[in-house]
């Protein structure tokens, strides 16, 4: 607890009052008593008479002390309680991006990541538009990995807010910029977690486009029949763990019991600036292909990511010896599956094709990335009021010091009777 003055330049007062009051009080008193003992009793010597009754009469100290505590009232007093500073989180980078719908282009997809947030804290994410606000409330390990959020109503600007208690950990404004080539992502069997974040962290590509053309096919279906994309050109199809492909039969999944590094095996441009070292692998597939099929990446002698070109259809298949989860394999939260993959959208990108254009919504500015208060409720109680209480005190005191006066005055006048 502090005290605090509204007006500290005014504590002068009671200062001054309490030395000027104590100062008369001593000798007023020893004055009064020389001239009274002086003129009844002449007998009494001077300085027999400053040894009388040398002391102040108790009712004048507390009218001393009362005009003391009224003085320091003018000063204003407050008691302040203090609150405990609060935890500011800490710094974080925000990324998000976001594209419109192909046909609605105020319809927008958007993801949101925070890579830099530790721990099992709560989080608040807030986006903002001239048209709506949407609000989720996110563990620290979900907006780590990142959060889709589906649609969105916005014209031109998104302002995307990370929150925790009262304070905003993390703020970024997207705009919109249009013209961009597209891909378009398709999904055979359940969507896997790791590429829904995937694509919608990657603008060139786009899971609401219904054309076959210059797509990417993510597959993960044991009884697929390759046939069926068969007539599909300029696309690359992705094949996870036990599905099949064309000269591809998976046979077994296997527990991986010693740990082994993976290996690069054929540095082409897919492969450009792709290093998956200490990726951690816990189970893998094996199975048979035939020699249109070889190996880009190698785990302990087996395929783990195999690649195979039809080029008289216009076909490219990859098979990923496992699944994009955890309990399979570290791969998918590692940047050279990121690295990977956008080099595979790179090179669809410059296949023949129609072209697609589409907004997409990117980071205007570095945006604030430092904790900013937010506005917070004031306390109930803050602090205390001083003032009412000095005063009440100082009136108590000066009743009780007229009390005592009245009484010593009229036993004077009963005695002198």
């Amino acid at each position: 607890m502090n005290l605090v003055f509204l007006h500290p330049e005014l504590l002068i007062l009671p200062a001054v009052l309490a030395v000027a009051g104590w100062f008369l009080l001593r000798t007023a008193r020893k004055a009064l008593y020389s001239f009274t003992i002086l003129e009844f009793w002449p007998a009494e010597t001077p300085h027999n008479a400053g040894r009388e009754k040398s002391r102040a009469d108790w009712p004048w100290v507390l009218i001393l002390a009362a005009a003391i505590l009224a003085a320091t009232a003018l000063s204003a007093p407050r008691l302040q309680i203090a609150e405990s500073k609060p935890r500011h989180p800490p710094k974080v980078a925000l990324q998000a991006r976001g594209r419109s719908w192909p046909g609605n282009s105020q319809a927008v997809d958007l993801f949101i990541r925070a890579p830099g947030i530790t721990g099992a804290s709560r989080y608040r994410v807030v986006v903002t538009t001239l048209r709506q606000q949407f609000q989720r409330r996110v563990s620290g390990a979900t907006i780590q990995k990142g959060i889709d959020i589906s649609p969105i109503t916005a014209t031109r600007r998104m302002d995307v807010t990370l929150q925790q208690t009262h304070q905003t950990v993390a703020h970024l404004v997207l705009r919109r910029s249009s013209g961009v080539r597209t891909i378009a992502a398709h999904f055979i069997g359940t969507p896997p977690a790791a590429f829904l974040r995937l694509f919608a962290a990657l603008p060139e590509v786009t899971p609401h486009d219904d054309r076959p053309e210059r797509a990417i096919w993510i597959i993960h279906q044991r009884q697929f029949n390759p046939a069926i994309v068969r007539g599909i050109t300029d696309s690359t199809f992705v094949l996870l763990g036990n599905t099949p492909g064309p000269g591809l039969k998976p046979i077994m999944e296997r527990t991986v019991t010693t740990r082994h590094s993976l290996r690069v095996d054929d540095h082409n441009s897919l492969m450009q600036a792709v290093d998956p070292k200490g990726v951690l692998v816990r189970k893998i597939v094996i199975a048979r292909r035939d020699s249109h099929w070889h190996t880009l990446i190698n785990y302990n002698g087996h395929a783990w990511l195999a690649e195979r070109h039809d080029r008289a259809r216009g076909q490219t298949w990859l098979w990923l010896a496992g699944r994009e989860n955890s309990p399979w394999s570290t791969w998918a939260d590692h940047a050279s599956f990121v690295i990977f993959f956008a080099n595979v959208i790179a090179e669809l990108q410059q296949l023949p094709g129609p072209d697609a254009q589409m907004a997409v919504w990117r980071p205007s500015g570095s945006g604030a990335t430092g904790p900013t208060p937010l506005p917070r409720p004031m306390a109930a109680t803050g602090s205390i009021n001083v003032t009412i209480g000095l005063a009440l005190l100082a009136c108590a005191l000066l009743l009780t010091a007229v009390s005592a006066l009245a009484w010593c005055g009229c036993t004077t006048e009963a005695t002198v009777k």
